[in-house]
């Protein structure tokens, strides 16, 4: 019999008793996997790869605060620490000491917070498409003009009422699944109805908070982490990712110390849903190994 993904949220109080929704899903037994949610991102875009992954351990996963199913933040932190612990608020919750944690685009910086701060409690590390935040003066200097992304939101959000509308009114269209297709920013294997699902989950979000807490997470550039990342740690990179290009993410793997390099031809960023059955495989494959390290 499958294991389902939809489950209700758990609300639990956080270090500042912000409400965060955590979720708890799939078969007992191996090792957890914390999944660290992108900013805005449901699971839609995991929705496959995580699919295969609870036949075999259970999934711990929440959403960030003041959007989706989490209340709003009741302090002023939005930023990639804040999230951590409201991470670990939440597997406490579930009485998990140890866990494997993985992160995609934005929720990798998270994973990342997260792994310097419990280096104890990090069986393994894998990201996704993802790395340390944006650094606008690197940005520029490779120009990479989505360095500049950041930026961009902290001045939106302050025409976030509108921007809003505007997200809403076209991710309602129902043509929206062949727009995105015809964009070009996903590949020809990607299961289009899964970005579409995430997109319309991000119109509902509040757009103010969306793009505040997008600016403080990716906008929080840290690179001196990645020295002092302990565990194991396996980046996977999509060859033709404009959000997090490749050299990002071959400099992540030359400074952290354990970490294991993995690209997939012809992938974007949103390698999840266009290789979901090749990254549970590489995911399964890694929290494996790193288990039986442990026992050894």
């Amino acid at each position: 019999m499958s294991i389902g993904l939809t489950h209700e949220p758990d609300l639990v109080p956080s270090f500042d008793l912000t409400l965060i929704a955590g979720r708890r899903m799939g078969a007992n037994g191996a090792t957890p996997l914390v999944v660290a949610g992108a900013v805005g991102a449901d699971l839609s875009v995991w929705r496959r790869t995580l699919a295969r992954l609870v036949q075999d351990r259970p999934v711990i996963t929440w959403d960030l605060r003041g959007l989706h199913s989490s209340g709003v933040a009741r302090s002023n932190r939005l930023d990639a620490g804040a999230h951590a612990e409201d991470g670990i608020a939440v597997t406490d919750s579930y009485e998990v000491d140890r866990f494997h944690l993985a992160g995609w685009s934005t929720g990798a910086r998270i994973a990342l917070e997260i792994a310097h701060r419990y280096p104890e409690r990090v069986a393994s590390l894998m990201l996704v498409c993802g790395t340390d935040g944006y650094s606008l003066s690197g940005g520029l200097r490779h120009l990479e003009i989505t360095s500049v992304l950041p930026t961009v939101t902290g001045v939106a959000k302050h025409f976030a009422s509108y921007l809003g509308g505007v997200l809403r009114t076209v991710t309602s269209r129902p043509e929206l699944a062949g727009l995105v297709r015809q964009s070009g920013l996903v590949g020809p294997t990607a299961d289009t109805a899964a970005l579409v699902d995430m997109l319309r989950s991000m119109a509902d979000c509040d757009p103010q908070v969306l793009l505040a807490t997008y600016e403080a997470v990716a906008g929080d550039s840290a690179p001196e982490l990645l020295k002092e990342i302990e565990p194991a740690t396996l980046l996977i990179a999509g060859e033709r990712d404009p959000f997090t290009p490749l050299r990002r993410m071959e400099e992540a793997a030359e400074s952290i110390p354990a970490a294991t390099l993995t690209v997939y031809e012809r992938a974007t960023h949103y390698l999840p849903i266009e290789f979901p059955d090749l990254l549970a495989e590489d995911l399964n494959d890694f929290m494996e190994s790193a288990d039986q390290s442990e026992l050894a």
